[in-house]
């Protein structure tokens, strides 16, 4: 992804910021990036870790020297990247950040950054943790985190940190630049949900996850009308491609796309999804009360933050959501 011209073009607010403290060379010792899904998140806070880390930076990183590549290449030995899209993240994530952290760097650039992304999904002890490292920072260390969810990310943390809020860009006009990158219009309207850059898009509309993801959701909504082919296709079909929180997270969002954008149509008769009408449709005609299905099925996504068995919680959402 080209960060730089991403954060020029589509989010200068940002843009400016970062300039400006890096110019100045003020920069904060913890940043929060907070972004509705679909904002590319951790590409951005790789970048602003690069743009610390980088040899001869101007001001931001140059992506030409050996750090900016082992940096995209997550080998930095100075640099600590945690996932919460991936996995919840628990005390002991933390702790290895303050062990590692407390050493004498690794670098000669001298400087250490860690990544936390998706804060939201860490456990409460994990974030206790955390606070204490935000209040007495090591010295040349930077945190970069990161939301989905700036409601589910406790007080304590916003006040330790600068927030940094990234826009959205219009998905219609993301659509048609993804169409234009020969993206198909399907996909692109699918996907522009869970991706905010044509890039990015592009990407994923060959990804075989996304691929299996897509098909599942569809022939799940075509199946709608028979109770025992649809809870028959799930359990044999969909549970057993279904092995990892990732790939339930986006099942989740899947599903709460078409109930959600089905009950909006409902209401505007109108949808920019044009491919997913016939679906809208279908949905509509099928339930009623979309929008607290749609409440459901966010609710059931956030139990993924918990262990539970992934098998339960999917034929969960058949009986509280095909009902």
């Amino acid at each position: 992804m080209d960060c730089i011209n991403y954060l020029k073009n589509e989010q200068p607010i940002a843009y400016q910021t970062f300039l400006n403290s890096f110019k100045n060379n003020r920069v904060f010792h913890a940043y929060l990036l907070s972004g509705e899904i679909g904002t590319p998140l951790l590409d951005i806070a790789k970048f602003i870790a690069k743009s610390l880390l980088c040899l001869s930076p101007n001001p931001f990183a140059c992506d030409k020297c050996n750090n900016c590549k082992r940096v995209d290449d997550e080998t930095y030995g100075d640099l600590i990247i945690i996932d919460g899209k991936k996995n919840n993240i628990y005390k002991e994530d933390i702790q290895k950040i303050e062990t590692e952290f407390s050493k004498t760097s690794l670098e000669r650039k001298g400087i250490k950054v860690y990544i936390i992304n998706l804060v939201e999904n860490m456990m409460p002890d994990s974030v206790n943790a955390l606070l204490k490292f935000l209040e007495e920072p090591s010295e040349s260390t930077y945190a970069i985190l990161t939301t989905e969810n700036e409601f589910r990310v406790l007080p304590t943390i916003l006040s330790r940190t600068q927030i940094i809020h990234l826009n959205l860009i219009d998905k219609a006009t993301l659509i048609q630049f993804s169409a234009q990158d020969g993206v198909k219009k399907e996909d692109a309207e699918l996907l522009c949900n869970f991706y905010n850059d044509a890039a990015s898009i592009k990407t994923e509309a060959i990804d075989p996850d996304f691929l299996s993801s897509k098909e599942m959701v569809t022939n799940i909504f075509s199946k709608i009308d028979n109770a025992n082919d649809l809870r028959f296709y799930i359990e044999n079909d969909v549970c057993s491609k279904l092995n990892s929180k990732p790939a339930i997270r986006f099942f989740f969002d899947m599903l709460i796309f078409f109930f959600k954008e089905s009950y909006v149509y409902s209401i505007e008769k109108k949808s920019i999804f044009e491919s997913y009408i016939p679906t809208f449709n279908k949905i509509i005609k099928r339930y009623k009360d979309l929008d607290i299905k749609v409440i459901k099925l966010m609710d059931l996504r956030n139990e993924l933050n918990f262990n539970i068995n992934n098998d339960l919680l999917i034929m969960h959402v058949l009986n509280s959501i095909f009902e």
